[in-house]
């Protein structure tokens, strides 16, 4: 998602979008002046004049890639920057190891997004040291007041300037308010299996395993046949985002914590060995999945969609929840609407609700060292353009004039037929690029994604706009959010194996589904760390933070 709403479009009138439609890739005529007036007003005065052709690196853009002919968005966006784009696709699997490969053999795309500093793995964050030690990444300009979207962005995130002082990454905005951090963990439930069987909103962690332990095995939906599931997660990697703010909210996304100035990995402090035991008594109990360890995203949002899973560890953003609805109306004969619910955080052992802290940012756009400064002015100009407001409403809503229409008060209509589907499904199904251009430079939001209004029913449906703005606005008034390290967290670290994060990982799912007291065997993990050097390992990591502090 992009921030919403703010100030006018400047005109752009039907005839010259439809010029720009009929625009073919890789025309070298400059701008018109109809189009120049789209730009924001800080970027107007740059010129425009050299045709350029921009590689772009970005998820799930296939259909962009491989397309004939680029889109209408593209075809807007490379007339009015006078330039031709080249998509280069990677997906969720294969982007890390893409990227370097491409980085070996010298073709990085020009500008690409990808996972470092905002990731809690230490093996990430030192992959930022490495394309700045190696080259392959250039830096930003010092003087950015040619952008100042940008510029407010990077002010924002100041410790993510590199040791030389510069800027090398541009932040992927997820969320403009840091209460919105807790919307990136959610617990999505069949409220209609709790109502069945009698289950209240859960106040513990007992509670909720009895819930799960229900869900499984207590035939909730009624059939009479043992097909349903408890608890899991859309995604490994994020086991307990929810869970874990009720048992040690400072461990929930196995990351760093601070005790009086000193940062470990929470995975290494006492409080994880709780985590360890309860989600051991909810495997061991039939409340997790039993195949939670092995099962892809896709085919447990596919459990919970087609009504064989009670509650399902997800994120209550606008647009995950429309995209798990999709999901269940075209498995599920009953109403998301009758049955689905975002279950309110339980309190922690000290009686606190906590809710999920995020970074302002997760992930991030490199420009490759090959770009000269003509181009990095280019790009660094388009993304100025996207996070603008003017280029929020192309990111939402599509082509003035053909998709949508604002009146003189800034009232916005919708003209595209979207046959039933939420806009931002459609626009999707129109413009594949749509992909690539919401999500490049931001895909966070503020509060106006929240609201409930007109535009955001269109963007995302009805339900889905209530459910998550009711989330949001409960995590704010009834929770307190985590807090975070986050100038450590992005800090580059030593790389490892035996001691990151992805590793610490997978030794506690053996924990989880082993057969020796699971704590014991997690103690053992730690002993063996620490005779290995995890403690040294700790404490450079500190020490190399200090310095880079003074």
């Amino acid at each position: 998602m992009c921030e919403l709403i703010s100030k006018q479009l400047l005109g752009i009138s039907i005839a010259a979008t439809l010029i720009f439609t009929a625009t073919g890739c890789g025309s070298s005529s400059t701008t018109t002046k109809t189009s120049r007036q789209a730009l924001p007003e800080s970027i107007q005065n740059l010129s425009f004049d050299e045709h350029l052709n921009i590689s772009v690196g970005y998820w799930n853009i296939e259909e962009m890639e491989k397309a004939a002919e680029p889109d209408a968005m593209t075809q807007y966006i490379e007339d009015l920057f006078n330039i031709t784009l080249e998509p280069v696709a990677v997906t969720w699997s294969n982007y890390k190891e893409r990227y370097q490969i491409l980085s070996a053999t010298g073709s990085l795309p020009d500008v690409f997004a990808t996972l470092t500093l905002s990731s809690n793995d230490n093996n990430d964050s030192a992959t930022f040291s490495d394309f700045i030690n190696t080259g392959v990444i250039r830096a930003l300009p010092e003087d950015l007041t040619d952008y100042p979207r940008l510029n407010e962005i990077l002010d924002s995130v100041s410790y993510t300037r590199y040791t030389d002082g510069k800027y090398y990454a541009i932040p992927r905005v997820s969320f403009l308010d840091p209460v919105l951090g807790a919307t990136d963990a959610a617990m999505l439930v069949r409220r209609d299996w709790m109502d069945s069987l009698g289950i209240s909103n859960p106040e513990n962690f007992q509670d909720f395993a009895d819930m799960t332990i229900a869900f499984a095995k207590n035939d909730p939906d009624g059939n009479g046949i043992d097909d349903t599931l408890g608890y899991n997660v859309n995604s490994i990697n994020a086991l307990g985002k929810w869970v874990i703010l009720g048992i040690a909210p400072e461990c929930n996304v196995y990351s760093w914590t601070e005790n009086n100035g000193f940062y470990v990995p929470s995975w290494s402090t006492d409080a994880f060995k709780q985590v360890v035991k309860d989600y051991r008594l909810l495997y061991e109990e039939g409340g997790l999945d039993p195949d939670f360890y092995t099962k892809s995203p896709s085919a447990v949002m596919d459990d919970f969609a087609a009504g064989r899973l009670g509650a399902l560890e997800y994120k209550s953003s606008p647009s995950s929840l429309m995209e798990l609805k999709n999901r269940w109306d075209a498995l599920n004969d009953k109403s998301f609407e009758d049955c689905v619910d975002v279950l309110p955080v339980f309190p922690a052992p000290d009686g606190i609700r906590y809710s999920n802290s995020s970074s302002s940012f997760w992930s991030e756009s490199y420009i490759s060292s090959d770009v000269d400064d003509t181009k990095a002015e280019r790009i660094l100009a388009l993304f100025e353009f996207l996070l603008s407001d003017e280029g929020q409403d192309f990111c939402h809503y599509g082509l003035e004039g053909i998709d949508y229409e604002k009146d003189k008060d800034g009232n916005y209509s919708c003209l595209l037929d979207t046959k039933g589907e939420s806009l931002t499904t459609a626009l999707a199904r129109k413009y594949p690029s749509s992909i690539l251009f919401s999500g490049i430079a931001t895909w966070g939001g503020s509060w106006k994604d929240f609201e409930v209004n007109d535009m955001n029913t269109l963007r995302y449906g009805k339900f889905a706009t209530i459910l998550a703005s009711e989330s949001a606005n409960y995590c704010k008034e009834h929770t307190t959010q985590v807090s975070r390290p986050y100038a450590f967290m992005s800090y580059p670290k030593e790389p490892t194996e035996e001691f990151s994060t992805s590793n610490a990982f997978k030794q506690f799912i053996s924990c989880i589904i082993g057969n020796d007291d699971a704590v014991d065997m997690w103690e053992n993990v730690l002993k063996q760390m620490r005779s290995d050097g995890l403690d040294e390992y700790i404490q450079r990591q500190n020490e190399n933070f200090a310095k880079s502090q003074n």
